[in-house]
């Protein structure tokens, strides 16, 4: 449930106050050497202090209107080599005696964590350990290791008599196994480097090619544990003249952020999640940019998102205003329309809902956007049924899966949604988390209508740099990002 909050009046500020000095001697006492004139990457920001406020540094909003802000916690997430009391990385840590599955840096946190570890921990010994259901994992591959560890969930909910919270799944999901030959036992070794992946004798470098991407994720989940969910600050910066975007997320926010204190000092978790909130709305623009010849003196635009999830595109509506309307100086209205059968809209006004609180400048300017949620509901049966129906500009469908069969209640409903997607002449913007993902959803696509394309399947400079763990070709890709692949199709006519 959101709450109501008013916002005062403030001053925008773009520029930091502090002197040119001043900033390098506040970089100086944070290990911050030198200013620099290139984007930082979220990899060269590891190293990075939290940073805990943004107030301070400038880059202040003047929005003033009633908004709904939603406060969502993030989850424990279990990580195999951290502690299951701090989420502290152990590299010489303390495994639990008994299931061998969980881990604590010391012995004062593994007595603290016995009672909440106790009941679970008799269940994996004995489904796991004693019926050596672990050990079945060794030198199993693909979907027969997929399958195995989804058994064995349902065996220990079964036991369990209850349903396993997601962080217990994620023990058999991702479990203390050596990451190539998937060996059980306890005395694996973690890699000295991201100190996530556990290995064998002689497999230690198996996983070089990833390895820098787990230390990020590692060093996300710790930031994520200690100081809970970030919210970036995101520039008030208004362009006089219509804004192509580089083909780097980098280079784009170092071009409106580059004279900001704040964003040479941000950390890791807090620029991945600023590329994670803004890859709806910039991968929409990218898209605008790429497939509409007259984009830039439109002033008007339709967007719909199709399989819309509410903690995704339907959040940090916001970013809207600032990362897709303040860069297109011509366009006065942003209509976003969310469609998705499985899209849970809170219980709350959905005029306030979908009221985007927008700058002082916007206002004056008789700006508006507009969100319009249809949930639990069909793309095709919004078409066609709608009275509020509006016609796209551009169609989304950010991660869809097309391409697999079974979707919402185990059904294949994709075919009728791809035909009325396809009807309406829009381009269509289609992104996947794998290079492997694209190509077969753009099959998909072609399968069923005549399509040409705007844009070949390739990297998506605006994908969220926020890693996650791949459950479904973990053995290919062990780690995935909202929005990674892009293609852009449209109705040949």
């Amino acid at each position: 449930m959101g709450r109501r909050k008013q916002h005062g009046e403030k001053s925008r500020v773009v520029e930091d106050k502090n002197s040119a000095s001043m900033k390098i001697i506040n970089q100086s006492a944070l290990g911050i050497r030198s200013l620099s004139s290139l984007p930082i990457d979220v990899m060269s920001r590891i190293s990075y202090p939290f940073v805990k406020s943004f107030e301070k540094y400038g880059t202040i909003n003047d929005v003033q209107e009633d908004t709904i802000e939603f406060d969502y916690q993030p989850r424990f997430v279990f990580s195999c080599n951290s502690c299951l009391c701090c989420m502290k990385s152990c590299s010489d840590g303390i495994v639990c005696q008994f299931c061998q599955m969980v881990v604590y840096c010391t012995e004062k946190h593994k007595k603290e964590n016995l009672k909440k570890h106790e009941e679970i921990c008799k269940i994996f010994t004995e489904v796991c350990i004693k019926n050596g259901g672990l050990s079945l994992a060794e030198n199993t591959r693909g979907d027969d290791y997929r399958i195995l560890r989804v058994k064995l969930i349902e065996k220990i909910q079964n036991s369990a008599r209850r349903p396993l919270s997601l962080w217990e799944k994620e023990i058999i999901l991702y479990p203390r196994v050596c990451a190539k030959c998937h060996r059980f036992g306890n005395d694996l070794k973690p890699c000295s480097h991201c100190e996530m992946v556990l290995h064998c004798a002689g497999h230690e470098n198996e996983h070089l090619k990833w390895c820098p991407e787990y230390r990020l994720y590692q060093k996300i989940l710790s930031m994520q544990y200690k100081h809970g969910n970030v919210n970036p600050d995101i520039p008030n910066v208004i362009c006089e003249d219509s804004k192509i975007l580089p083909n780097n997320f980098d280079s784009f926010i170092f071009e409106i952020y580059s004279s900001s204190l704040y964003y040479r000092i941000m950390d890791c978790y807090t620029y991945a999640t600023l590329s994670h909130v803004s890859t709806v709305p910039l991968t929409s623009l990218y898209a605008f940019q790429k497939s509409r010849a007259n984009w830039s003196t439109n002033d008007s635009c339709t967007i719909h998102v199709v399989g819309a999830e509410f903690q995704f595109e339907g959040l940090n509506l916001h970013v809207w205003e600032k990362l897709f309307m303040h860069l297109q100086p011509n366009l006065k209205s942003l209509h976003i329309v969310l469609t998705g059968p499985e899209l849970y809209v809170p219980d709350v006004p959905l005029d306030l809902l979908g009221k985007v609180p927008l700058c002082s400048r916007c206002r004056k300017s008789s700006r508006k956007i507009k969100v319009s949620y249809v949930s639990r509901k069909l793309y095709h049966e919004y078409c066609r049924t709608s009275d509020d129906y509006v016609k796209p500009d551009l169609i989304c469908l950010f991660n869809p899966g097309l391409y697999r069969l079974t979707g919402y209640n185990g059904t294949d409903t994709w075919p009728e949604t791809i035909r009325e997607a396809c009807n309406s002449t829009a381009p269509i913007v289609v992104t996947a988390y794998t290079e492997h993902e694209i190509p077969r959803d753009i099959e998909r696509i072609q399968s069923i209508c005549d399509m040409s394309f705007i844009l070949k399947p390739q990297r998506n400079p605006y994908a969220s740099l926020k890693p996650d763990r791949n459950f479904v070709s973990d053995d290919t890709v062990p780690l995935i990002y909202k929005n990674y692949y892009i293609s852009i199709v449209k109705k040949c006519l």
